[in-house]
């Protein structure tokens, strides 16, 4: 059983602005004054009907009452808690729903201060440190090095072979300009994120920017979901949206001339879209799943962007740098929906007891896409199991964190080395399903794969990661992983 998130106070709050009794809420409710009293006093719980009675009552969105919020305020409570800096005078975890309660406010300064002493480590930390550990660093000089890789390939193509066609000899030397151009910017990129830790401003980097705008929105966007609903029909009416639905739809609608290039000129395996010359390029090498979501991301970056933008606007984002990743999220949300319809997918994942590999099967798609669409079926009245997903590299650096299931994850450090999201680099490609009780007494099921990206031929880099998608084990019988599992005798963690 999970810890509920203290949302009473909320509810309080509102009643009182609007000002209505107490006995006219539980009225309305249909419960006793009693038991909204311990409602609004954190000492019982809310969901399903009675929620929506009370947001109904209340005048606000079912989502206000989720608790997100103040889950999040207590999985980073609880981290912060265990850092050695209060070993000296430890804090009672039992108090911390109470607090947030209190003073929720006073909970996000104390939150803001930990995370400003945070970053003061870190800037004294070496460079390399620094890369090993954040999100976005690690992610930036990945993409430098591969930047680097295809820069190399085609001077080694240049020094081989001097007879080259004039024609591919052209466009190798606009690959090496554009591969330039972006190795450049890059490298600034990190110059600017290190610049703005050296002038001691409190540190959000993109990456938790990024993570809190999917959590604060319960990793549900309403406007992209019509987006992409509106949009599907004109790429095709039959709903199938195969790859070349998408790229007829982009030479045909868009006037984008879409290149499919042997991988030996296209060595790292990418898929490009130049907008200076409204090209699409990528290899025969990549995935067809791969290149059946980018190139609806393409479409998506062009038709959703006023969408987007409007979700951004609205959005805590601070950087130029963070509003960049999160466009780049919002773009691949907006294709998991435009390829995944909202309700259809849903039906299908509990017809399939959430089976990924067979809701892979029925929609052509990875694992990781499968995985991250199942984390956004939180429509009001048509919501999805809250599952939580966590990505991490083979040194256990987390890329990308999202929980609804109440699930703590670290925001500051790595996972939890007995998690399954790590015995699974022991199996690539092998699916990993875990039952856990956490010292908290929460359980949950968890269920990870590890996955090898890049494509193309020998030399070409490959990167190994992991992904983990969980559920609380209330859950549990509605997905397939769980099937053998003893859930009487759960894993510690």
């Amino acid at each position: 059983m999970t810890r509920q998130a203290p949302i009473g106070h909320r509810i309080r709050g509102r009643r009182k602005d609007i000002g209505m009794t107490q006995n006219a809420l539980a009225k309305t409710a249909g419960i006793s004054p009693s038991y909204l009293n311990l409602i609004e006093h954190n000492r019982r719980s809310i969901g399903g009907g009675l929620l929506m009675r009370i947001a109904e009552a209340l005048d606000i969105q079912p989502h206000t009452l989720s608790g997100s919020e103040e889950s999040r305020l207590l999985s980073d409570l609880s981290e912060a808690a265990s850092d050695p800096v209060f070993r000296t005078t430890p804090i009672e975890r039992s108090e911390f729903p109470s607090m947030i309660a209190a003073a929720p406010g006073m909970i996000a300064a104390f939150l803001s201060l930990y995370r400003a002493y945070r970053s003061g480590l870190d800037n004294v930390d070496a460079l390399s440190e620094r890369l090993s550990h954040d999100p976005f660093l690690t992610e930036a000089s990945h993409s430098i090095l591969t930047r680097i890789t295809s820069i190399r390939s085609v001077a080694e193509i240049f020094n081989d072979y001097d007879d080259l066609p004039n024609e591919q000899r052209a466009r190798f030397n606009a690959t090496l300009v554009r591969e330039s151009q972006r190795l450049a910017e890059s490298a600034t990129e990190i110059f600017n994120f290190l610049e703005r830790g050296d002038a001691g401003r409190p540190a959000t980097s993109p990456a938790e920017e990024v993570d809190d705008l999917l959590n604060d929105n319960a990793n549900y966007f309403p406007s992209l979901e019509d987006q992409a609903a509106n949009m599907r029909p004109a790429i095709d009416p039959d709903g199938g949206l195969f790859l070349t639905d998408l790229i007829n739809y982009l030479e045909s609608h868009h006037k984008i001339r879409v290149e499919r290039l042997p991988s030996e000129e296209f060595p790292t395996g990418a898929f490009e879209w130049d907008q200076k010359t409204k090209t699409v390029r990528f290899s025969r090498a990549l995935p067809i799943t791969s290149a059946r979501f980018q190139a609806a991301r393409t479409i998506c970056s062009i038709e959703a962007i006023d969408a987007i933008n409007g979700v951004l606007d609205k959005a805590s984002i601070s950087s130029d740098a963070g509003r960049h990743r999160a466009t780049e999220a919002l773009v691949s949300y907006c294709a998991a929906a435009l390829l995944f319809p909202y309700e259809q997918f849903l039906a299908d994942a509990r017809t399939f007891r959430h089976d990924i590999e067979l809701l892979q099967q029925r929609y052509a798609a990875s694992w990781e896409q499968i995985c991250h669409r199942l984390t956004t079926l939180r429509r009001t009245g048509s919501e999805g199991i809250p599952f939580h997903l966590l990505r991490t590299d083979i040194a256990g650096n987390i890329s990308k964190r999202f929980s609804a299931s109440g699930l703590q994850l670290p925001r500051y450090g790595g996972a939890c080395p007995r998690w399954a999201v790590h015995e699974a680099y022991l199996a690539p490609e092998r699916v990993i399903p875990q039952f856990v009780r956490l010292p908290d007494t929460s359980e949950y099921l968890f269920v990870a794969r590890a996955l090898r990206t890049g494509a193309g031929g020998y030399g070409v880099p490959q990167s190994v990661y992991s992904v983990m998608i969980g559920c609380d084990t209330a859950f549990a019988h509605d997905v397939v992983y769980a099937d053998g599992l003893p859930l009487e005798r759960p894993d510690s963690a």
